[in-house]
Protein backbone atom coordinates (compact mmCIF):
# COMPACT_ATOMS: atom_id res chain seq x y z
CA UNK A 1 0.00 0.00 0.00
CA UNK A 2 1.53 3.41 -0.68
CA UNK A 3 1.58 6.47 1.58
CA UNK A 4 -1.03 8.65 1.96
CA UNK A 5 -1.21 12.15 -0.15
CA UNK A 6 -0.74 15.25 1.53
CA UNK A 7 -1.34 18.43 0.10
CA UNK A 8 0.39 21.90 1.06
CA UNK A 9 -0.20 24.63 -0.07
CA UNK A 10 1.76 27.60 0.71
CA UNK A 11 3.42 29.95 -0.93
CA UNK A 12 6.47 31.13 1.17
CA UNK A 13 9.73 29.09 0.79
CA UNK A 14 10.84 28.75 4.56
CA UNK A 15 7.22 27.92 5.74
CA UNK A 16 7.07 25.23 2.79
CA UNK A 17 10.22 23.82 4.19
CA UNK A 18 9.61 23.83 7.95
CA UNK A 19 6.23 22.14 7.43
CA UNK A 20 7.81 20.12 4.74
CA UNK A 21 10.15 19.18 7.95
CA UNK A 22 7.13 18.55 10.66
CA UNK A 23 5.16 16.25 8.25
CA UNK A 24 8.29 14.08 7.20
CA UNK A 25 8.91 13.58 10.88
CA UNK A 26 5.54 12.75 11.51
CA UNK A 27 5.83 10.10 9.00
CA UNK A 28 4.07 11.55 6.27
CA UNK A 29 6.12 10.50 3.29
CA UNK A 30 4.15 11.63 -0.06
CA UNK A 31 3.32 15.61 -0.09
CA UNK A 32 2.61 17.53 -2.62
CA UNK A 33 3.31 21.52 -2.69
CA UNK A 34 0.94 23.92 -4.82
CA UNK A 35 2.23 27.40 -4.27
CA UNK A 36 -0.68 29.24 -4.92
CA UNK A 37 -4.60 29.26 -4.54
CA UNK A 38 -4.86 28.43 -8.43
CA UNK A 39 -2.04 25.57 -8.55
CA UNK A 40 -4.53 24.03 -5.35
CA UNK A 41 -7.75 23.94 -7.32
CA UNK A 42 -6.57 23.05 -10.20
CA UNK A 43 -4.76 19.78 -8.80
CA UNK A 44 -7.46 18.99 -6.26
CA UNK A 45 -10.57 19.65 -8.93
CA UNK A 46 -8.56 20.31 -12.16
CA UNK A 47 -8.58 23.29 -14.78
CA UNK A 48 -12.07 25.56 -14.16
CA UNK A 49 -12.28 25.66 -17.48
CA UNK A 50 -12.52 22.07 -17.95
CA UNK A 51 -9.16 21.94 -19.89
CA UNK A 52 -7.66 19.16 -17.34
CA UNK A 53 -8.98 16.41 -14.52
CA UNK A 54 -7.91 16.89 -11.18
CA UNK A 55 -4.35 15.32 -10.43
CA UNK A 56 -4.72 14.88 -6.71
CA UNK A 57 -7.31 12.09 -6.24
CA UNK A 58 -8.44 11.61 -2.37
CA UNK A 59 -5.28 13.45 -0.74
CA UNK A 60 -5.58 12.71 3.11
CA UNK A 61 -5.54 15.95 4.01
CA UNK A 62 -4.94 19.39 3.07
CA UNK A 63 -2.66 22.01 4.75
CA UNK A 64 -4.00 25.63 3.36
CA UNK A 65 -2.04 28.54 4.19
CA UNK A 66 -4.56 32.04 3.99
CA UNK A 67 -2.50 34.39 2.56
CA UNK A 68 -1.82 33.08 -1.28
CA UNK A 69 -1.22 34.48 -4.52
CA UNK A 70 -4.08 34.57 -7.41
CA UNK A 71 -6.73 32.99 -5.36
CA UNK A 72 -6.45 33.25 -1.62
CA UNK A 73 -6.91 30.17 0.97
CA UNK A 74 -10.31 31.88 1.99
CA UNK A 75 -11.27 31.50 -1.77
CA UNK A 76 -9.72 28.32 -2.33
CA UNK A 77 -11.63 26.38 1.27
CA UNK A 78 -14.99 27.86 -0.25
CA UNK A 79 -14.81 26.05 -3.74
CA UNK A 80 -12.81 23.00 -1.95
CA UNK A 81 -16.45 22.88 0.29
CA UNK A 82 -18.73 23.82 -2.56
CA UNK A 83 -17.40 21.01 -4.84
CA UNK A 84 -18.74 17.41 -3.98
CA UNK A 85 -15.79 15.68 -4.94
CA UNK A 86 -13.89 17.78 -2.18
CA UNK A 87 -16.57 18.64 0.01
CA UNK A 88 -15.54 16.88 3.38
CA UNK A 89 -11.60 16.58 2.86
CA UNK A 90 -10.09 17.07 6.01
CA UNK A 91 -8.51 21.32 5.68
CA UNK A 92 -6.16 22.57 8.50
CA UNK A 93 -5.82 25.84 8.06
CA UNK A 94 -1.97 26.84 8.44
CA UNK A 95 -1.31 30.89 8.73
CA UNK A 96 0.30 33.44 10.57
CA UNK A 97 -3.45 35.42 11.01
CA UNK A 98 -4.95 35.91 14.34
CA UNK A 99 -7.79 37.69 12.52
CA UNK A 100 -10.98 36.57 14.56
CA UNK A 101 -13.03 37.24 11.26
CA UNK A 102 -10.37 34.25 9.43
CA UNK A 103 -11.09 32.35 11.99
CA UNK A 104 -14.72 32.26 11.98
CA UNK A 105 -15.09 31.92 8.31
CA UNK A 106 -12.32 28.97 7.96
CA UNK A 107 -14.69 27.33 11.18
CA UNK A 108 -17.75 27.73 9.50
CA UNK A 109 -16.52 26.46 6.04
CA UNK A 110 -15.53 22.71 7.99
CA UNK A 111 -12.06 23.78 8.31
CA UNK A 112 -10.74 20.90 11.51
CA UNK A 113 -8.29 23.56 12.77
CA UNK A 114 -6.37 27.10 12.93
CA UNK A 115 -2.46 26.03 13.06
CA UNK A 116 -0.10 28.95 13.87
CA UNK A 117 3.19 28.88 11.64
CA UNK A 118 5.86 27.69 11.89
CA UNK A 119 4.11 24.11 11.76
CA UNK A 120 5.09 22.11 14.38
CA UNK A 121 5.20 18.34 15.70
CA UNK A 122 3.46 19.31 18.39
CA UNK A 123 0.61 21.59 17.45
CA UNK A 124 0.01 19.71 14.20
CA UNK A 125 -0.16 16.38 16.62
CA UNK A 126 -2.38 18.01 18.49
CA UNK A 127 -4.96 18.91 16.08
CA UNK A 128 -4.58 15.50 14.55
CA UNK A 129 -6.10 14.24 18.47
CA UNK A 130 -8.83 16.39 18.41
CA UNK A 131 -9.76 15.73 14.65
CA UNK A 132 -9.90 12.40 15.46
CA UNK A 133 -12.83 12.75 18.08
CA UNK A 134 -16.28 12.22 17.32
CA UNK A 135 -18.03 15.69 16.60
CA UNK A 136 -19.44 17.15 19.70
CA UNK A 137 -16.36 15.89 21.72
CA UNK A 138 -15.27 18.58 24.40
CA UNK A 139 -11.90 19.34 23.28
CA UNK A 140 -10.54 22.02 21.01
CA UNK A 141 -7.66 23.06 19.25
CA UNK A 142 -7.24 26.09 21.36
CA UNK A 143 -9.26 28.29 23.33
CA UNK A 144 -10.63 30.84 20.77
CA UNK A 145 -10.82 28.27 17.93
Amino acid sequence: MSDPIILLVEDNSDDEFLALRTLHKMGFKDVRVARDGREAINLLLGDEGGGSLPQLENPRFVLLDLRLPKLDGLEVLRKLRGDTRTRTLPIYILTSSEDPHDKEVCRELGALGFLPKPLTVESFGAALDVSREPWGGSRHLSEDW
